[in-house]
């Protein structure tokens, strides 16, 4: 079969692609799709109801000498993380990549509640903000939405 051919017949024909690139967490390639991903939803995901400047300092990242920086900002409107600090924030987090990978993507509330009590997550400023995103209850439409978003930056990152 000729490339012309080939065209004609398939050119209509679904496309399926098993492999998605992966990234280490935090790369700035990881960033780039994960922002992507975060993209497609945000017309999905409710606004948060608190409001929170969040600096996150994310310490031993294995791609990187220097610490990641970045934040959370819900006064725009979204609770995505972006790079870099903002000035004025409410609070900052100090916290070791395994920590960020467990809290981001393989959720383990559990290590990160030991990590965070035995000292391994440094936290300055008003701590009983980060506390008030617990009470906040998403409802099921969100928890989906939740869980599909975690398993595609799953699927990006090594």
């Amino acid at each position: 079969m000729n490339r012309s051919t080939w065209v004609r017949k398939f050119r209509h024909a679904p496309v399926t692609v098993d492999h998605v690139s992966t990234h280490p967490f935090l790369s700035p390639a990881w960033i780039d799709k994960a922002r992507a991903i975060h993209d497609e939803y945000k017309d999905r995901v409710d606004e948060p109801t608190e409001s929170l400047r969040m600096n996150v300092t994310v310490t031993t990242a294995p791609f990187s000498e220097d610490h990641v920086l970045g934040h959370i900002d819900t006064t725009t409107g979204s609770a995505v993380p972006n790079e870099g600090h903002v000035r004025d924030a409410d609070v900052s987090v100090t916290i070791p990549y395994g920590i960020a990978r467990q809290l981001l993507i393989d959720p383990q509330p559990e290590n990160v509640m030991i990590a965070f009590m035995s000292g391994e997550i440094e936290v300055q400023g008003d701590i009983t903000l980060i506390m008030s995103l617990q009470d906040v209850e998403a409802t099921p439409e969100q928890q989906v939405l939740a869980k599909e978003i975690v398993s595609r930056l799953t699927a990006i990152t090594e």
